[in-house]
């Protein structure tokens, strides 16, 4: 039998992590998602703002990229790098 704080409890701490990042890590997707939007508006409407916004964009999408990579592979590991780097977008544009 499982005792506390043994193989049984950590799979399920594994198991309630994992449904926490299965829906955060799309909403903070979405998030940066929006942002990188913004930014590529703001890119048209404003050329003279040059290579460091589209090198930002970019590296914006990387991120994306590895988020739904994460999230498609389930790699419990690689989301939470996912979440911490999206999360670190700040919404002040």
């Amino acid at each position: 039998a499982d005792q506390p704080g043994g193989r049984g409890n950590h799979q399920g701490l594994e198991r309630e992590v994992s449904d926490t990042l299965a829906d955060a890590l799309p909403r903070e997707i979405a998030r940066v998602s929006a942002k990188r939007d913004r930014w590529r508006d703001m890119m048209i409407e404003h050329p003279e703002l040059g290579p460091g916004m589209h090198l930002t964009i970019a590296i914006m999408q990387v991120e994306i990229d590895r988020g739904v990579k994460a999230c498609a592979s389930g790699d419990i590991v690689e989301m939470l790098r996912a979440h911490q780097s999206l999360k670190d977008y700040s919404d002040d544009d």
